[in-house]
Order: structure tokens, then sequence, then C-alpha cells
């Protein structure tokens, strides 16, 4: 807790200079994606997103930096989300709610979720995990094979590895950036690079 104290006291420090800023917080002591992880990983990134760091690292990383796990990356990933529908906060409508629509609810036996009002907002108020986070009652969670966050980010890693297609580097980017490389490693009496 301690690091991410003074990772969020020097972010003051940088948005007084108005100079963007970044922490390693998202990141656990712990050996494995487990609740230790998940504890640590959760508190840093939240406290992150509402100090208002501009880049958060740490997502995947675990024992202090020294080990990556693609199970605590698809976690991490979740606890982003979260992170951000919170710094987002609740939206102030033009339009007040409408008091029948409480008293039509209270009074004539109605569900608020199944009002226009709420459908007209839902979408945009409500985040939506991935599948790593079990929202079923406990029922259909045992029907599914009752299984731990861990277990369900291991399926998920699996999912995205077997499926995910990387977009290709526009070509005119990929020859701007090789220049740009090229230009500043021969500042530095390099005259090749190492995987060019």
């Amino acid at each position: 807790i301690e690091t991410m104290m003074i990772d969020i006291a020097y972010n003051e420090i940088g948005k007084y200079l108005g100079i963007p800023t970044q922490a390693y917080i998202g990141l656990s002591d712990a050996k494995c994606p487990d609740s230790q992880a998940g504890l640590e990983s959760g508190i840093g990134i939240i406290l992150g997103a509402l100090a208002g760091i501009n880049l958060i690292s740490g997502p995947g990383m675990l024992d202090f930096e020294s080990t990556r796990s693609l199970e605590k990356l698809v976690i991490d990933n979740e606890i982003c989300g979260m992170a951000r529908r919170l710094v987002e906060g609740i939206t102030p409508r033009g339009e007040p709610l409408a008091e029948d629509l409480f008293t039509e609810g209270l009074y004539e036996g109605k569900h608020f979720l199944l009002s226009p009002a709420t459908m007209k907002w839902f979408r945009q108020e409500f985040f939506y995990p991935g599948p790593v986070i079990s929202r079923e009652d406990d029922q259909v969670w045992m029907e599914k094979g009752s299984t731990t966050a861990e277990q369900r980010a291991k399926e998920e890693v699996k999912r995205i590895l077997a499926t995910h297609q990387p977009e290709p580097l526009d070509k005119d980017i990929d020859r701007e950036l090789l220049r740009i490389i090229t230009k500043e490693a021969e500042k530095y009496g390099m005259s090749k690079l190492p995987l060019s």
C-alpha cells in the first residue's frame, strides 16, 4: 500500500506541473493469480484511476514485476473496466426521473428494470464484464461447473490465443517507425539495428 501511496503522491506533483503521469500500481506481490493478486491489483487500479494517473502499468504482473501471467492480465482487464466505469461516475441527465415511474413501481407492483426509462439508459450506465466475472445466481453457476475466476481466466486466455488475429501495422507507419528508430540508433553509433 505504501508504494501505491507514493505513486499517488507523485501523480499529484505531475498534475500540478501539467505533465502526464505513469505508475506501476496494478501489480501484485502474489506468486499466482489468486485472491491476493486480485486484492492488490484491484486496490491499486482503483486508487490509480481515482487519482487520475494517466497510464497505469502492472496488469498481468505478479511477484512485484518479475512474473507475467496471462490469466492475471485477463482478470486485471476486468478490474480496469470496472475502474474506468467508476471514474465515469453517474451521468446527470437533462431529463429528471419521472415521479410517476416511482409511483407506478411502488404502488402498482411494476418492476423498474422493465420501464422504458431503464431500457433507455441501461446500456450506457451499466458495466458489462467479460466471461471471467460470474454474475449468475449460484444455481446457474453450479450448472456451469462451479468454476473459480482463475479457472474462467485460464479458459478465456485459451480462447483469446486460439482466436485472436492481430491487425497488421500499416506499412507506411511501419516504415516511419523504422526510420525514426534507425536515426536514433545512428546517433549512438549503431550502423544496423539488431533485428533488421
